[in-house]
């Protein structure tokens, strides 16, 4: 895993996920087509999308947050306000 998908993992690790949230990113990028030890920055918007729709059903009302947080990881810390 690269430098920014740990960076994601770091984030969702750090809400309610916790632990599981390795099998989940892993699923995710795998669904979307991208390759974890080789995300960039313009496969995020990808991947946020992949993750609003699996996050809210484990950690609920926190998703947001946390979709938040890596998006801005993929636009260089500017909030996206469509998230």
């Amino acid at each position: 895993m690269n430098e920014l998908g740990q960076n994601v993992l770091n984030i969702m690790e750090n809400s309610m996920l916790g632990r599981m949230s390795v099998h989940v990113l892993k699923k995710q990028t795998e669904d979307a087509g991208l390759d974890l030890d080789d995300i960039t920055a313009t496969d995020i918007p990808k991947l946020v999308e992949r993750l609003k729709t699996v996050l809210p059903f484990f950690i609920g009302n926190d998703a947001q947050l946390v979709l938040i947080r890596i998006n801005r990881l993929g636009n260089g810390g500017i909030q996206n306000i469509g998230v």
